[in-house]
């Protein structure tokens, strides 16, 4: 057994224009909750930290200080869903709070919807699926479709890919791999 250390992902962070309705997109769309917020003491930006797991302070600290004409330098901001189910309610929570450019993908591995935030910030909800194949693999998601319907559509498109293994198998892989030393 290995003893290598690596970093574990823990949270992100934005530069915002507007931070009060950045805070109003993710706390009323996304359902984060505000852990803290304040001045910075190194910094002169206001930040607002949220989470949706009560063991973690922030998974999402909001800062002011983004120009007013500066673009976005965020690859994406991605949210874990419980359920298809749960992907279908925020995609229609979404549409009502006018949000545009929505697009539901099936990647195989997971069921997403990627979207901007009010800033133009590229965000993605996400379900895991039972199986994997090989990344990048996109194929439209119909989220009109029953859980069933889905479930075997993508089923059946994995089962075309050669990479095509159950998500435990990929899983029992790269917990070998993790187990092997770094060069």
């Amino acid at each position: 057994m290995s003893n290598v250390l690596r970093p574990n992902l823990t949270h992100a962070g934005i530069y915002v224009r507007d931070l009060e309705k950045m805070f109003r997109f993710y706390t009323e769309v996304m359902d984060l909750v505000e852990s803290d917020r304040g001045r910075a003491t190194s910094f002169p930006i206001d930040v607002v930290f949220l989470t949706a797991d009560p063991t973690k302070h922030h998974q999402l600290v909001l800062a002011t200080g983004r120009e007013e004409t500066g673009a976005s330098t965020v690859n994406q901001l991605s949210f874990s869903v419980s359920s298809l189910d749960e992907l279908r309610d925020r995609y229609q929570r979404l549409k009502a709070h006018g949000v545009e450019s929505i697009r539901p993908v099936d990647h195989g591995n997971a069921w997403s919807l990627y979207f901007p935030d009010p800033e133009g910030n590229f965000v993605e909800l996400y379900l895991d699926t039972p199986w994997y194949v090989a990344q990048p693999h996109a194929n439209p998601l119909d989220l009109t479709l029953s859980n069933d319907e889905i479930y075997s559509r993508t089923e059946s498109n994995c089962r075309q890919d050669k990479t095509f293994v159950p998500q435990t198998e990929w899983q029992q892989r790269i917990a070998k791999a993790l187990q092997e030393p770094t060069q």
